[in-house]
């Protein structure tokens, strides 16, 4: 399973659109890894893990074509996750042509969220919708997800996905804070070949247990993977999801995270489990 990091900030990309602070600054005078667009994945060549509002750049940067990707898997509903934008341009022949439905999976709540802001029937954007039920796997094809409900946005279904391949598993956990116990019932016994895991507010707020993580929490939950034997110690952790709202450019988080055995991820990281 190849995975491909198409976007690495969080809800304001960086450098942030209004940007004043200092590490935006940074960032536009340095670019390179630096700059960062709103999250998304792209697993193997046929699947997309959230599809925000870059995602026309994103497709645009790394050559991904569209035209064969048979499902999008979403985390949550937040705009700079989900761009309903971006699939109303689906409307087959009014704006695109489109032959083939794609499948979208994503929970209740996501599902319902994106035809409130589109507008229009699934069926009319040639899209099959799946919605997760967390804690249960889900087989699409070769793939398998489980969606365990993460600790954001109160009310809108957020998940983190454990993703499998090929004999492979990926954990993907950007957008929560430290899980609920139930949460993290639902792991055990799940090992993962490679594990993500957001650390949104850095060194803004390093000890946020609630709604994102800071660096220090981010490193609490690596461990308790560890502890539950979800993952060992040579297992590949990478951390995403980067607000400049974090105090942090690329190399101050690689300072904190390097020997801590922690890689961060950059924008168009390929990586291979």
């Amino acid at each position: 399973m190849k995975v491909q990091f198409l976007g690495t900030a969080a809800a304001e990309g960086i450098p942030a659109i209004w940007r004043e602070c200092e590490v935006c600054r940074k960032a536009k005078q340095l670019g390179g890894k630096e700059l960062r667009r709103r999250c998304s994945y792209l697993i193997d060549t046929d699947t997309i893990v959230d599809f925000g509002p870059d995602s026309f750049w994103q497709s645009i940067e790394f050559n991904i074509d569209q035209t064969i990707l048979k499902r999008i898997l979403f985390t949550h509903p937040h705009e700079d996750h989900m761009s309903p934008l971006e699939f109303y341009f689906r409307r087959s022949p009014y704006f695109s042509q489109v032959s083939h439905f794609i499948n979208v999976l994503a929970s209740a709540e996501t599902l319902k969220t994106f035809i409130k802001f589109t507008g229009h029937e699934f069926k009319d954007l040639y899209i099959n919708p799946i919605e997760f039920k967390p804690g249960k796997w889900h087989t699409d094809e070769d793939m398998e997800v489980l969606p365990i409900p993460a600790n954001h946005a109160p009310g809108m279904g957020p998940m983190i996905l454990a993703v499998r391949r090929n004999g492979k598993t990926l954990l993907i956990a950007n957008d929560t804070g430290l899980l609920a116990d139930s949460s993290w019932e639902m792991l055990k016994g799940v090992t993962f070949d490679t594990a993500v895991i957001e650390s949104t507010c850095a060194f803004g707020v390093p000890d946020l247990q609630n709604g994102h993580l800071g660096v220090n929490t981010t490193v609490q939950f690596r461990d308790k993977l560890l502890e539950m034997g979800c993952i060992t110690k040579d297992t590949p952790v990478y951390v995403n999801h980067f607000s400049h709202n974090g105090k942090a450019n690329h190399d101050k988080l690689v300072e904190f995270f390097a020997p801590r055995n922690m890689t961060v991820a950059y924008d168009g990281l390929t990586i291979e489990l």
